[in-house]
C-alpha cells in the first residue's frame, strides 16, 4: 500500500489515496499509527471521492475510532490534494467533505509548493453531548458537568492546569496558560 506521512503544527498523519480501495480502515489505522510497531502517527487520513465537495476526507485516530474532522489533518489533506495534482493549481479554495460537514481549505503557494493552508473549521461546540470525553482514567471520583467556560482541574508536574473542553470534530482539552519551570504554553492544545 502506498502512503505518505505528513505533519502540520506537530500533528503527524499517514495519508492514503483510498479511492477505489476497500479495507478495515479502523484496524489499519491502529496498526499504521502504532509508534512502536507501525509507521507511527496521530491519525490516518483517507482521500476519497465526494459528490458534495472536491474530495472527501475520512480520519481515523490511532485507537481505530473515526473522527468527524481534524484541523491539522485538513491542512495536510489540502496540501496533498494540491501538490499531487488532484485539484487545479489555480484553485484558491478546496472544498473537503468531512463527517462534520464541508470544510473549506485555502492553500497558499510559492514556487509551486504549498507553504501554508488556512482552514475554516466551523463553529466550536461546547455542550457535553458534543464533547465525548471520559474522565474515569483521571480518578477524580466526581461527576463532571461540562459547561462552556468550565475549567476542569488537572495536576501535572505538581501544578494545577485548568482545562477547557471543546469539540472541533475531535474533542480537545485546551489550557490557556501554563508555566512550569520556565516552559510556557499559551493557548495551545494539550493532547
Amino acid at each position: 500500500m502506498k502512503f505518505l506521512k505528513m505533519q502540520a503544527a506537530g500533528n503527524d498523519f499517514v495519508v492514503v489515496d483510498a479511492r477505489g480501495m476497500r479495507c478495515n480502515w479502523a484496524g489499519m489505522a491502529s496498526a499504521m499509527c502504532d509508534r512502536h510497531l507501525g509507521i507511527g502517527a496521530d491519525g490516518l487520513l483517507l482521500v476519497l471521492p465526494s459528490r458534495k465537495a472536491d474530495y472527501r476526507m475520512r480520519m481515523f485516530n490511532p485507537d481505530g475510532s473515526e473522527a468527524e474532522s481534524c484541523g491539522n489533518g485538513l491542512r495536510c489533506f489540502a496540501r496533498y490534494l494540491r501538490e499531487f495534482g488532484l485539484v487545479a493549481g489555480g484553485k484558491n479554495e478546496i472544498r473537503i467533505e468531512t463527517a462534520a460537514g464541508i470544510r473549506v481549505a485555502k492553500p497558499r503557494t510559492s514556487k509551486g509548493q504549498v507553504h501554508r493552508v488556512k482552514v475554516n473549521m466551523g463553529e466550536p461546540r461546547f455542550t457535553p453531548e458534543e464533547i465525548p470525553i471520559s474522565l474515569d482514567h483521571i480518578h477524580c471520583g466526581a461527576i463532571v458537568d461540562i459547561m462552556p467556560g468550565f475549567k476542569f482541574p488537572l495536576l501535572v508536574a505538581g501544578r494545577e492546569l485548568g482545562l477547557n473542553f471543546v469539540s472541533m470534530g475531535n474533542p480537545h482539552a485546551v489550557c490557556f496558560r501554563w508555566n512550569v519551570t520556565g516552559y510556557s504554553r499559551r493557548g495551545r492544545t494539550l493532547r
